[in-house]
């Protein structure tokens, strides 16, 4: 008995330690991307850099930052965009995977096949053709070219229908019928509340996702107060070139910021609802 505990401390003490190692190499990067927001340039590059910024803890880049960028409005073209292609993408995506699951129609297999397939096509083949469409209909500068494209994911649709397939039990529609219930409440009443572990997992990821796009806002923006957050960074970063990373720091913690609270908050649910639409058969 006692060689098995002594085994047993020895086995969780070194997964203990090695989640440790695991989280001080995770987080470290962050943590000196805080730091560095504090400090100037030659305590940045120099050979032998310091953890705490000399100075201590000026918010003299952060200060630049909103005096010469349009952080704010940035920010908040981020949260509309995201929120936006957010809700489209599950109610959207909830339509058609319950569909996909539940209901005989024509080309059933067919049309699924060709969603899946669609998913094995890389996005960045799609920006040229697509960025043309948007032009062509005079999406330059605008909320819904950033919001639309894009915006009803194939892996979300394949993700709601793994998890109705079993989720949503037959018997449960049926008898909803025979009340009289509508094929409308019976997707609001009974599919979208038993649906809601995975649309709360597609939620988070189609924010996540949205809100860390870097490439499309890029494209199909030309004025610097439409561009999303993330975007931002790069004509930060063009500028910071001559000098002044810590203002490129700066903008980077605060448009992370969001992120990793939004995580600490829900991470349980959002594995928990991949781990069940896995589950289903």
């Amino acid at each position: 008995m006692k060689i098995r505990r002594v085994k047993k401390y020895i086995g969780t003490f070194f997964s203990l330690a090695a989640l440790a190692v695991v989280a001080v190499i995770t987080c470290y990067p962050f943590l000196m991307m805080i730091m560095g927001s504090f400090k100037e340039d030659y305590e940045i590059f120099t050979m032998n850099p310091s953890f705490f910024p000399r100075d201590g803890f000026n918010l003299k880049f952060y200060r630049k930052l909103l005096a010469e960028w349009p952080f704010i409005r940035n920010l908040l073209n981020s949260v509309i965009v995201t929120a936006s292609v957010t809700a489209i993408g599950c109610f959207f995506c909830t339509l058609a995977g319950f569909t996909f699951a539940k209901y005989r129609f024509p080309f059933k297999n067919g049309l699924f096949l060709v969603m899946l397939s669609s998913m094995m096509i890389p996005s960045i083949s799609l920006i040229v053709p697509t960025y043309l469409v948007v032009r062509g209909m005079g999406g330059l500068n605008q909320y819904w070219s950033l919001i639309l494209p894009g915006s009803i994911p194939a892996f979300g649709i394949f993700m709601i229908r793994q998890f109705a397939v079993s989720g949503v039990p037959d018997e449960s529609l049926e008898y909803a019928r025979v009340e009289g219930a509508s094929e409308w409440k019976i997707l609001m009443k009974i599919a979208f509340p038993m649906l809601s572990p995975a649309i709360f997992s597609l939620a988070i990821l189609t924010f996540m996702n949205t809100w860390n796009d870097f490439l499309w806002p890029i494209i199909i923006t030309t004025k610097k107060e439409m561009l999303t957050v993330t975007a931002l960074l790069r004509s930060i970063g063009d500028a910071s070139l001559a000098g002044g990373f810590g203002v490129l720091l700066a903008a980077t913690t605060l448009s992370t910021i969001p992120m990793i609270v939004l995580y600490l908050l829900f991470h349980k649910k959002l594995i928990q609802g991949i781990l069940d639409g896995m589950g289903k058969e």
